[in-house]
């Protein structure tokens, strides 16, 4: 978001991004919806950055030609005290001008919107239209085309390992594939936002980690729900139950743990089981067997800000550096902290000139799953590998899949961010090797050279014979 929003200006930007695909960090590992500021009340600059995210969604949606779902928004109550304190919330939003309609309905009218809701439900807060989802992987891609469409120099692979500070504005940034002299520098770096802080001198920043756990069901499950349904949420947990942008219906987050590390991702049965009882106690029909996946999302809090609100915030000891160690809900604020981050660069001395030729729009790909009877007659009468399915849980065409390779996806987990090949009830069991395969002769190297995600996760451990994928004929 804010390469992009930079990008709208005269000037020379690069991303440096230490992954090997953009949005392969903390930004996938998160359900992926916006949240209304009702659920974070402290921290004034977090409630004033998520206000309205819906519609800004809705409009770079337009622009970049990306999936954005709009849905409602239900917290359940299960006794009085709670009705009581969601009562209270509604109160706070409207006192607070960041309100957005929500009213408080009884178990009747929660039921006409949600029939699979708990009956143990008495009753509910309501927000119609308030929310909605992403794919956040699919977005940063999108993000990230998009302004270098417009300017932009992207460096994968390029974990920063030290900063040179030569003065006040004046700085050398080293990765391991070069060096970059800036005068600016944002600090976006996530789970390491209070690493790089360290390098220019700020070593006060300090991050507490915790982690949630998800759970993805089968779209044959999808129709159970339509909205975001809540149950109970804090500091110290969450419960959740919300269609994803795609379709699947997602369950989180449990109560947070403590990390053993910030790339510790792992899913415990007890954790994973923990989730699936609560996700029962939203919406009773879910069933075990709609279970096709879990996975674990690492979130932080700074020290530097109360309440645990957002630290954005110019660098106390190296002028040109601002600081952004962001939290919860830090990708339903995305849009306006890129925005906000642009006046602060306007504090700091930078000169922003309007660039005339800016294109805020991007053209995607058509997906042919979601395509209708006669749109894929059409897709397939002008290209034939529309005809031709690779992934059968999610109806990707080889279209697709070349499509994506074409556009900068070098590795299995590239694809099936992009194209969703692999992310059905198989998680690529039937279509992965096909895949492998493509990747393999758009890179011109063996199958044993294809990675899962960059280097490191070589596909195919045992290299003695090389997999040709044959394709599947159906009758």
């Amino acid at each position: 978001m804010i390469a992009r929003e930079l990008c709208r200006y005269e000037g020379r930007f690069a991303l440096l991004e230490k992954e090997s695909f953009s949005g392969f960090g903390v930004s996938k590992a998160n359900p992926c919806m916006l949240h209304s500021p009702l659920m974070f009340p402290s921290g004034p600059l977090r409630t004033r950055l998520s206000h309205n995210a819906a519609a800004r969604y809705q409009k770079i949606a337009n622009e970049l030609d990306v999936v954005f779902k709009a849905v409602d928004e239900i917290f359940l109550a299960f006794d009085s005290d709670h009705l009581a304190k969601l009562n209270a919330a509604r109160a706070w939003a409207h006192d607070n001008n960041v309100s957005a309609g929500h009213v408080i309905i009884g178990p009747e009218k929660m039921r006409q919107i949600e029939p699979n809701a708990s009956k143990k439900a008495i009753g509910a807060l309501y927000g119609k239209g308030v929310s909605g989802g992403i794919y956040a992987t699919e977005w940063t891609f999108a993000l990230t085309e998009n302004a270098m469409q417009n300017g932009l120099d992207l460096y994968l692979n390029s974990a920063v390992t030290d900063i040179k500070c030569k003065g006040d504005f004046d700085f050398e940034v080293i990765t391991p594939g070069g060096r970059f002299k800036t005068c600016y520098i944002i600090n976006a770096a996530g789970l390491f936002v209070d690493e790089i802080a360290k390098m220019v001198g700020d070593s006060d920043i300090q991050l507490a980690l915790t982690k949630g756990t998800m759970l993805i069901l089968d779209k044959c499950a999808s129709n159970l729900i339509g909205n975001m349904v809540y149950g109970t949420y804090g500091k110290d947990h969450s419960e959740l139950v919300t269609p994803t942008a795609h379709g699947n219906l997602l369950i989180g987050l449990g109560h947070f743990i403590t990390p053993a590390h910030k790339a510790d991702t792992a899913v415990s049965r007890d954790k994973l089981m923990e989730v699936l009882q609560m996700g029962k106690k939203l919406v009773p029909a879910i069933s075990d067997k709609d279970v096709i996946t879990a996975f674990a999302g690492i979130r932080s809090e700074n020290n530097m800000a109360a309440g645990g609100d957002f630290y954005i915030d110019h660098s106390k000891t190296a002028a040109g550096v601002i600081h952004a160690a962001i939290g919860s809900p830090g990708l339903t604020a995305a849009p306006a902290i890129a925005e906000h981050l642009i006046t602060l660069l306007a504090a700091a001395g930078m000169r922003l000139e309007k660039k005339k030729s800016f294109n805020p729009n991007r053209i995607g790909w058509r997906r042919f799953e979601t395509a209708t009877v006669m749109e894929k007659h059409r897709l397939i009468e002008s290209n034939s590998k529309y005809g031709h399915i690779v992934c059968r849980c999610e109806q990707v065409s080889a279209a697709e899949v070349l499509e994506a390779i074409h556009r900068g996806a070098d590795t299995m987990d590239a694809v099936k961010h992009l194209t969703r090949a692999g992310m059905g009830r198989c998680q690529g069991g039937f279509c992965g090797i096909s895949v492998l395969n493509y990747l393999a002769q758009a890179q011109g190297v063996d199958p044993d050279q294809v990675t899962k995600k960059g280097l490191g996760s070589n596909q195919i451990t045992s290299p003695s014979k090389k997999m040709i994928a044959k394709p599947i004929r159906y009758c």
